[in-house]
């Protein structure tokens, strides 16, 4: 699925693998609310999901690649501590 923190993600890697989805949420907000906070228009509450969305999806994203990292370091541990038949 496109998410604009997932996008984000291919080019910046920081330390903490949720921030790039947690700032482009808080990007977001910050566009949805712009307006009721400057002249008192309504919130744009499409823009407001669509952040709710972005830090969703990063939980999700995140917490699937831990997962990966995991099965893969599990994998590779059983494989080195195989003994080769011969």
């Amino acid at each position: 699925m496109f998410t604009l923190g997932g996008f984000l993600a291919t080019a910046w890697r920081p330390s903490q693998p949720l921030l790039p989805w947690a700032l482009t949420s808080a990007l977001l907000t910050t566009a949805a609310m712009w307006g009721h906070w400057t002249t008192g228009q309504p919130v744009d509450w499409v823009v407001l999901g669509l952040a709710a969305y972005e830090l969703m999806m990063g939980l999700l994203d995140v917490d699937e690649r831990r997962s990966l990292v995991a099965s893969s370091r599990a994998s590779a541990a059983h494989t080195s501590n195989s003994k080769p038949v011969g």
